[in-house]
């Protein structure tokens, strides 16, 4: 009986060394929109982080020239911005409540580093007791995984992951109603868990899709994934992996997010937030973008 044993042992070893591990897809230097960048492509999808903007500024099909992203020409609306925002929260902890401090949006990387495929960028510090802010981007398959980690500080504070798109997006979400929350979603700025539909709502039961209308609106929903309709595709924008040690949970827990602008500034953004981190320890939460043609 010992020589089958020993054979089917090394069966299974040959079957294992025959399947090595993908390679992780790289991050090459590349020119966008005139500024240097860095590109990756996988499985059919390709991203494009710009150095300046310190941001992802491109998700779409390899090969072709469809942008999932909203990419602005130029940087002079600072609302305005285009790819994938993120800075630290909760907002009514800011000194000001607009903008966000320069370090997490309006600078360049003091850091750019990749490794293994992930690519790092460190921010500026703001010395002002937030954590040093970094963001991430991974292949995983055909889907990006979108980081943002800090460690340091002395403020509790939360990861506020945003996606500028066009406005043309329609946005398809569900509804969860409960007690307190009857519409199974609220209101923010300011919050409210009672309101009439609004009408950039379409409903049918609890499947809603969100459509700009040039009025401003911002919903939240309980932590679910967003899905996105743009030019005959949808861009999927789950929740990821998650560390730290939570010490809060702003927005009442209603930490996916939906805002819809005003005309003349033409966008939505679909966010996912994270809890709220207790300072001074490292902490993490990722989102993770899948495109599929409709």
């Amino acid at each position: 009986m010992l020589r089958p044993l020993i054979f089917l042992f090394l069966c299974g070893l040959s079957s294992t060394w025959a399947r090595p591990a993908e390679p992780a897809a790289s991050w090459t230097p590349f020119t966008w929109n005139g500024e240097p960048a860095w590109a990756s492509v996988s499985q059919g999808w390709r991203a494009v982080v710009s150095i300046p903007r310190a941001r992802l500024m491109h998700f779409g099909p390899d090969g072709g020239e469809l942008n999932l992203l909203l990419a602005p020409a130029t940087r002079t609306n600072r609302n305005r911005l285009g790819g994938h925002r993120l800075w630290l929260g909760p907002q009514n902890s800011w000194a000001k409540n607009w903008p966000p401090p320069d370090a997490w949006e309006y600078r360049e990387p003091a850091v750019i580093a990749q490794e293994g495929g992930v690519l790092r960028l460190t921010m500026p510090a703001t010395d002002d007791g937030w954590p040093q802010l970094t963001r991430t981007y991974h292949w995983s398959g055909a889907n990006l995984v979108c980081g943002a980690e800090f460690s340091g500080g002395t403020r509790p504070a939360q990861f506020v992951q945003i996606l500028q798109v066009p406005p043309s997006v329609h946005v398809a979400v569900e509804s969860r109603p409960e007690p307190a929350f009857s519409s199974g979603y609220v209101r923010l700025g300011p919050f409210a868990a009672r309101f009439d539909q609004p009408p950039q709502v379409t409903r049918t039961d609890n499947s809603l899709v969100l459509q700009h209308t040039g009025a401003v609106m911002k919903l939240g929903f309980r932590p679910q994934p967003l899905t996105g309709r743009i030019g005959g595709f949808d861009l999927l924008v789950s929740r990821g992996g998650q560390t730290g040690r939570t010490v809060g949970e702003p927005d009442e827990g209603f930490h996916t997010q939906v805002y819809l602008s005003e005309a003349n500034e033409a966008f939505a953004e679909l966010e996912q937030l994270s809890p709220l981190f207790a300072p001074g320890q490292p902490a993490r939460f990722e989102i993770v973008l899948t495109g599929t043609a409709r």
